[in-house]
């Protein structure tokens, strides 16, 4: 029996099959990474509460001021808001979609060539 020699270069050893996961990203990316338009958005969501505590004159600093009561009437009248909005939402619904629904039928129309 003669053994056959060992070959002098062995064939490389087969790489892991390629799963196409991204690796994971770090926690302070995935807690605060944010796109240009998440960070336009948060930034105009920011505007318009300044727009409300300003209009409310709000001073953190005022010894008369209740947080807990103010927390509470916030509660109330965002009860009364969803209460209204139950019972009338049909009325700026409708009145929505007849501006929105035309507009939006012309431009699915316009883009049909375009679309996959």
């Amino acid at each position: 029996m003669t053994e056959t020699p060992a070959p002098a270069n062995p064939p490389p050893a087969a790489a892991p099959p390629a799963t196409g996961k991204k690796p994971k990203r770090p926690m302070l990316i995935r807690l605060f990474g944010i796109s240009p338009w998440g960070a336009l958005k948060l930034t105009g969501l920011c505007i318009l509460v300044g727009f409300f505590v300003m209009a409310a004159n709000f001073n953190p600093s005022n010894p008369d001021t209740n947080i807990p009561g103010a927390l509470a009437a916030i509660a109330r009248q965002a009860i009364a808001t969803a209460g209204w909005a139950v019972r009338n939402f049909w009325k700026p619904a409708l009145a929505g979609a007849t501006v929105v629904m035309p507009v939006w039928i012309l431009w699915r129309l316009a883009t049909l060539p375009f679309r996959k």
